[in-house]
């Protein structure tokens, strides 16, 4: 009975800057090593596996063990897995593929290992039946986008001859996924652990996981085959036996003019290519000690699908938290694509469902973000914040029945909540009024959206703003004419910001509240044009005895009458926009 022999490969760290620190390459090859040698997951034997980590990953080290394992220790009827995680990359100068191992300089790329050469002297020769090449690589380099057919594409790192050599050569699969964080090794275990076995054979083959794995990962991860086998390949239950064949030649890999990959002789049922994802570069810096060395039978049920499950939670949490930062500076396309970031790791993920409700809807895509409300009351289908926005965004869309009964659901899961509740309020306003159903309500499913209707308080936080900013625009205004020493652009910051936020609170409360705050706008108005006013009647004079006593103060003089008379008429125009926009758009009538 043959044996079924690993070496997994995990590099997080390189000495060289070009490649950037990758997150979870090292954890991902010694949980994939721990749940192989777990007597409840693979049950292979510890002894029979190497896992190599960090900076002990060298070339040399490298290279020598996939001497020993596939050339001198591999039998006829052995099954032998090789497992990647780390930066791969084209070299710029012959259009060679290569694996960056910790030591390899990406200038110089004979420091790392040189993929055609790896498989001419080590896979082909070798007397295993079956040799599995798992690249989990991140595509590094600006040579791989020039010669890729699209942004997924892993062929330019293998090049023509290699294809070519693996459609001719029986049992030597090249097995690739963008690297991300993790996903294809979290679905590979979770699919291992979920699939059914056989019930004749009691054996889980690889052609059923690449099943499973194509229709659960998203494009960004589904992996491209490369090579032909037609005998399942057994990664958990009893080993088959094979016929003894001839190892293939190395002819087939030899230096030939680029051509397509020859089809094979016979039918097949595990070959050719399969687009894969595009990049998604790592997050933050992993951690972990560099490891290497054979697993004890002690060790291998220590990591199992607990820890792939803790750290599955520990990057969607992490990306969860960008994802509201990026919310938090109005950058909402950042947001949403860190979030599908998270749905493909955990497409469940209630955080990130939510948040992704709540992004697609405050960018005005209703309908989308529907369909991730009903996706998210699926899941969990008593949250009561996901009806909550489900009866926003049918209230937005002009569904106001809808709407109601959503809201009603809503309150009889969380009757505290003061929004629901002020929703809830407005659907019957907007109901009661059908002649304006047509105008849709536009409201967020969380707070701090569209305000509600005026209150005392917001009245008087408003005039008090405007008060401020008319007593800071004054102060600018008269500093220079009492204090010609400061410096004049003390003067022109201190008017400008009270003129800005005169402007933009007249025209925010007009729109919004109407004629309250319009009429406010237009008491400081008049007490602006009051004070220009009093200015040339009763200190005229005064301030032409300062003129002629000191004639710079011409400027500062000028500055204060054209202050004044912006203040005057600045705020007052845009208020009227405001409040003639609010009244043409309906807003305070939908309120």
């Amino acid at each position: 009975m043959g044996r079924r022999l690993g070496l997994l490969i995990g590099i997080d760290q390189y000495l060289d800057s070009a490649f950037r620190p990758l997150q979870y390459a090292e954890a991902d090859s010694s949980i994939l090593a721990q749940w192989l040698a777990n007597s409840r997951g693979g049950n292979w034997n510890p002894s029979d596996m190497q896992v190599v980590r960090g900076a002990q990953a060298t070339t040399e080290w490298i290279e020598s063990l996939l001497a020993q394992l596939c050339v001198h220790s591999a039998e006829p009827d052995d099954l032998v897995l090789i497992y990647f995680a780390g930066h791969a990359f084209i070299d710029e100068a012959r259009g060679d593929g290569y694996l960056a191992c910790a030591n390899t300089i990406y200038q110089q790329p004979a420091t790392g290992i040189h993929l055609l050469s790896m498989v001419r002297e080590a896979l082909v020769p070798s007397r295993a039946a079956q040799i599995i090449l798992l690249l989990d690589c991140f595509q590094t380099g600006t040579a791989w986008n020039r010669r890729r057919a699209s942004p997924f594409d892993f062929q330019p790192l293998l090049g023509q001859t290699l294809m070519q050599g693996l459609q001719q050569t029986r049992g030597r699969l090249v097995y690739c996924s963008c690297r991300g964080i993790g996903n294809l090794m979290y679905r590979a275990i979770l699919g291992l652990s979920s699939l059914s076995k056989e019930p004749a054979t009691g054996q889980i083959t690889l052609q059923k996981l690449h099943a499973y794995l194509t229709s659960s990962l998203g494009p960004q991860h589904v992996p491209q085959i490369f090579g032909q086998e037609s005998r399942p390949i057994v990664l958990v239950g009893e080993m088959p036996t094979f016929a003894q064949v001839a190892p293939a030649g190395q002819n087939v890999y030899a230096a030939s003019p680029v051509m397509p990959p020859a089809p094979p002789s016979s039918p097949i049922t595990f070959q050719g290519i399969v687009e894969s994802g595009p990049l998604v570069g790592p997050l933050s810096q992993g951690s972990g000690a560099a490891a290497t060395g054979q697993l004890s039978p002690s060790t291998s049920g220590q990591i199992s699908l607990e820890l792939v499950e803790q750290n599955r939670q520990q990057q969607c949490m992490k990306l969860i938290q960008q994802a509201r930062q990026s919310v938090q500076m109005q950058n909402l396309p950042e947001a949403l694509n860190i979030v599908d970031q998270v749905l493909q790791i955990a497409p469940t993920f209630i955080d990130a469902l939510t948040l992704k409700g709540q992004a697609l809807g405050a960018m005005g895509r209703f309908q989308e973000a529907i369909q991730i409300v009903e996706q998210l009351l699926q899941v969990d289908p008593n949250n009561a914040l996901a009806w909550s926005m489900r009866a926003a965004l049918l209230t937005n869309t002009g569904r106001p029945q809808e709407a109601l009964e959503a809201i009603e659901r809503s309150i009889a899961l969380d009757p505290h909540n003061p929004e629901t509740q002020t929703i809830r309020d407005t659907i019957h306003a907007n109901l009661a009024n059908s002649p304006y159903m047509g105008q849709h309500q536009k409201f967020p499913a969380t707070s701090g959206g569209v305000p509600g209707r005026d209150s005392a308080v917001g009245f008087l936080m408003n005039a008090g703003l405007q008060i401020l900013a008319f007593i800071i625009g004054i102060a600018g205004a008269f500093i220079l004419v009492l204090q010609p020493h400061i410096p004049i652009i003390v003067a022109f910051l201190l008017e400008s910001i009270g003129l800005a936020t005169l402007c933009v609170t007249a025209a925010r409360g007009a729109y919004l509240y109407g004629l309250g705050r319009l009429l406010f706008t237009i008491v400081l108005c008049l007490l602006a044009g009051g004070i220009l006013g009093a200015l040339y009647k009763f200190g005229y004079n005064w301030l032409v005895l300062k003129v002629e006593a000191f004639p710079p103060l011409i400027v500062p003089v000028l500055f204060l009458g054209f202050w004044l008379i912006a203040a005057a008429v600045a705020p007052l125009l845009v208020g009227l926009g405001g409040f003639i926009g609010g009244l043409a758009l309906g807003v305070r009538r939908r309120r």
